[in-house]
């Protein structure tokens, strides 16, 4: 926790537990957090951000696409209720590009995070052109995990959100919602999926990974992106991303570890994963606070991915695979 402000830590206090392991926690760290620290908030320190008044569309409106668009582009989002195929919503951060969309981007945020999660993504995404979306899981949000570690304590409640089938099954509900709403935004380009942690176990589930807890993939999207990728444990067997295909990016830091492991098996699912245009970065001194868009470094690191996910994307929208130069301090692989 060596240089992280206390606001920071107040902010995120779900990421921090999902930095743990997402799925192998322990009590021990807990201590050295302030006893006030809540649910997370993941706008970036010291870029506060103003929310315009949130949308508030009829269902119908919302059943038939219909945009609560502002008349400009907002670099810190707005905010979109859209209707899931279940009945429920989905609530949505809205990041729109400068000029016309090449491409609709969907965004998954971690375990406990919100709508604001990822803004640093979603606003790097659209100035790259990239009609972008964020999800806020409200079933596996801030109230939501707020109360399964009330309930069941720090590791039980948080190992139950992580590999509960029924999180993930709404987590794609908001994520097919997300995806049909954001083309009748953007109907040209490819759509990639990203996500964080919890939302990179999300993009696997979706992009084809074999699991153990019985979903299915629906493959909505032209390419991946997983921030903090999980290795085999409680929620992926090994072996279980050997059928994907499809550009795939994966990016963990070498602080970026798991309580009961070193940050390598976060790498484990780029070693499975079959050739054809997948690639792995590794950021030194990269930590799972980073990733989410915050914590100490956090611009540091940022600068160093930005540029690999630009390049990724635009060979998605090429259709081709021209591998990278990564910045000094990243370490890269591809095949």
């Amino acid at each position: 926790m060596l240089g992280m402000s206390r606001r920071a830590v107040r902010r995120s206090f779900a990421t921090m537990l999902v930095a743990l392991g997402a799925c192998s926690l322990g009590m021990s760290l807990l201590v050295s957090f302030p006893s006030q620290a809540s649910a997370a908030d993941t706008t970036v320190p010291g870029k506060p951000v103003v929310a315009p008044a949130p949308a508030s569309p009829s269902a119908s409106a919302s059943q038939s696409g219909a945009a609560s668009a502002p008349n400009a582009p907002s670099p810190t989002g707005v905010d979109q209720r859209v209707l899931r195929s279940d009945g429920g919503y989905v609530n949505l951060h809205v990041f729109r590009p400068p000029t016309a969309c090449s491409g609709v981007a969907v965004l998954s945020p971690g375990a406990g995070d919100d709508r604001d999660a990822l803004a640093w993504l979603g606003r790097a995404l659209s100035q790259y052109g990239w009609f972008t979306v964020t999800m806020a899981h409200k079933e596996s949000g801030r109230e939501s995990l707020r109360d399964r570690v009330r309930n069941g304590g720090l590791r039980d409640g948080l190992l139950a959100l992580t590999t509960d089938p029924e999180a993930y099954d709404d987590r794609l509900e908001d994520t097919g919602a997300a995806l049909h709403w954001a083309r009748t935004q953007c109907r040209s380009g490819p759509a990639v999926f990203a996500g964080h942690s919890m939302g990179a176990v999300t993009v696997m589930i979706e992009a084809g990974a074999k699991n153990k807890l019985g979903l299915d993939s629906d493959d909505r999207f032209d390419g991946y992106i997983a921030l903090s990728p999980q290795g085999p444990g409680p929620i992926f067997p090994a072996g279980a991303w050997h059928d994907i295909h499809k550009p795939m990016l994966l990016v963990t830091g070498t602080r970026d570890a798991p309580l009961d492991g070193k940050w390598q098996t976060r790498t484990e699912p780029y070693t499975d994963l079959p050739a054809g245009c997948h690639w792995l970065a590794v950021v030194d001194g990269a930590t799972h606070f980073n990733f989410a868009g915050f914590g100490y470094g956090h611009g540091d690191i940022e600068v160093k991915v930005l540029p690999l996910i630009q390049r990724f994307l635009d060979n998605l929208r090429a259709h081709r695979c021209a591998v990278p130069v990564p910045a000094t301090g990243v370490k890269f692989d591809a095949k």
